[in-house]
């Protein structure tokens, strides 16, 4: 994973909540900003961890979350679950229970609390915002994922998911371009058979991209 500075990590974990880097008036003391960079993990809560990624990945959100909990109960402070089950959460009550999806988003960002710079909570936390509609919030945590990844091919399309939701064309296929310049062949079929793009996919923006 690619490492970012301390002062940019901080920035992009409060970003939420202050405009901008150049608020100097409270910032956080060195002292936590250096513990919240060596968190190490507990051994068995990372293997806990790793497990629950790969029931996660095969959307079997459940037993993800269930190897999440356990990895947490071992270390509380293992931001790499807290992220995961919050995400997962978020995937699970999609469409059928926004308060789930909303107590996904408050776990990720208690991740990012532990770990301001663990770039995978940027995108879990894109994508469960994505999920709740907050859509200009979801655009600036998938931001921030292309800050510290710009080859990141999913946060272009997660950001083009938006604006096809929204029917703004030229928007989405600007995304789509530039998730396409990374990995073409997936792209177009995620966006071929994904029901974000029904409003725009009669569009000749659309069309002409699909059709290149």
């Amino acid at each position: 994973m690619k490492k970012i500075p301390i002062a940019v990590a901080l920035c992009l974990a409060v970003g939420l909540f202050i405009a901008g880097c150049g608020n100097q008036e409270q910032p956080a003391p060195a002292q936590n900003q250096q513990q919240q960079q060596q968190i190490q993990i507990d051994a068995a809560s990372e293997a806990l961890f790793e497990k629950g990624l790969s029931f996660y990945q095969q959307f079997q959100y459940d037993q993800a979350i269930s190897l999440y909990d356990q990895a947490l109960a071992k270390d509380q402070k293992n931001y790499k679950a807290l992220s995961g089950k919050g995400i997962a959460l978020a995937m699970r009550g999609n469409g059928v229970n926004p308060k789930e999806v909303r107590q996904g988003i408050s776990l990720i960002r208690q991740a990012l609390e532990l770990k301001p710079d663990y770039v995978p909570s940027f995108y879990d936390l894109a994508l469960a915002l994505k999920i709740d509609k907050q859509y200009d919030e979801s655009i600036t945590w998938f931001q921030k994922v292309i800050d510290s990844e710009p080859d990141n091919t999913w946060s272009y399309y997660g950001i083009a998911t938006i604006y096809g939701d929204q029917g703004n064309a030229e928007k989405a296929v600007l995304y789509l371009k530039k998730a396409a310049a990374i990995d073409k062949e997936n792209v177009k079929e995620a966006a071929r058979s994904q029901s974000h793009f029904d409003r725009i996919r009669n569009t000749r923006a659309f069309q002409g991209f699909m059709n290149q």
